[in-house]
């Protein structure tokens, strides 16, 4: 994941991108960021829109690798 990529995403994608990698199911999501689910998975489509990935395990990886670079 770039820095332009990262840059493209808004603070709250960035936290759902987190729990994301962190493995959370879209419900859970929800319930830590007190949002309803239908938020949580439009939030999930413009991040991998924006990161141009296809699911979740995509967007995992790419960010948990930008983390280690």
């Amino acid at each position: 994941m770039s820095k332009q990529e990262i840059n493209l995403l808004t603070p709250k994608e960035v936290a759902v991108l987190e729990l994301l990698a962190k493995g959370l199911l879209y419900k859970e999501m929800a319930v830590e960021l007190q949002v309803n689910i239908n938020a949580i998975k439009m939030r999930c489509k413009n991040i991998y829109k924006k990161i141009s990935v296809c699911n979740r395990t995509e967007a995992t990886l790419k960010f948990n690798s930008a983390k280690a670079a």
